[in-house]
């Protein structure tokens, strides 16, 4: 007698980049138990994905407990639900699809059990976390330099002290042959204070990267 058991996977596609980012997934998969289960979902335009932030987890609330966590070109199990440990991976919506390299982020979970059974979602998101960089000038004045890659599409840079909105020298933005923008600005401060360097999306959360600036002595760069 042979047990089957279903897994009914219904993949809910959340967004911090924009819809011109489309993302493909088939609905429902089936496989019986013991066997390796595919949980495709794909770019919906031929692009990369290696540099993009992938999480796949259970339901629709278990975002802090992935099942699969793909951040700055590796695996990141630090927080990777107990039950997957050693069960996932990025696998192949078929064999042609070109992987990573070609927008598959598709999910391999292999010796499925019965309480792998239930709704996944498949989590793409795009943009790194800015970079500051700071040089002190004959003047006693320091150029703030902030730079972030990966976004799709251009974002928005946004500079600020503790008190106000700072505006730039220059905003310059750039995009790399698989579609994706960098964005590069400066600014020149003159009094010791926190500088924050925010970039991201319209109507989303930006990512921000803070320095706290002593101008007689050193510089300490807060990530946010």
């Amino acid at each position: 007698v042979k047990l089957r058991a279903s897994l009914m996977i219904v993949i809910l596609i959340l967004f911090t980049v924009s819809e011109t980012l489309m993302v493909s997934v088939k609905s429902h998969v089936s496989v019986q138990r013991g066997h390796t289960a595919i949980l495709p979902c794909w770019l919906a335009f031929s692009q990369s994905a290696e540099d993009m932030d992938v999480r796949w987890y259970q339901g629709s609330n278990q975002f802090d407990t992935p099942i699969l966590l793909y951040q700055a070109r590796a695996f990141n199990l630090s927080s990777q639900k107990a039950l997957f440990a050693g069960r996932v991976s990025f696998g192949l919506k078929e064999e042609t699809s070109g992987g990573l390299k070609a927008g598959d982020v598709s999910l391999k979970l292999e010796n499925v059990t019965i309480e792998d059974a239930g709704k996944y979602t498949c989590y793409v998101k795009t943009g790194h976390q800015p970079l500051l960089s700071a040089v002190m000038r004959d003047d006693n004045k320091v150029n703030m330099s902030c730079q972030s890659d990966g976004w799709h599409p251009e974002p928005e840079l946004r500079w600020s002290d503790s008190k106000k909105a700072l505006t730039p020298a220059n905003v310059m933005f750039s995009k790399n042959s698989t579609g994706f923008y960098s964005v590069h600005s400066w600014v020149l401060v003159s009094s010791p204070f926190e500088v924050c360097c925010s970039v991201g999306l319209s109507n989303e959360e930006p990512k921000e990267t803070r320095m706290r600036l002593n101008i007689s002595s050193s510089f300490e760069e807060v990530n946010i």
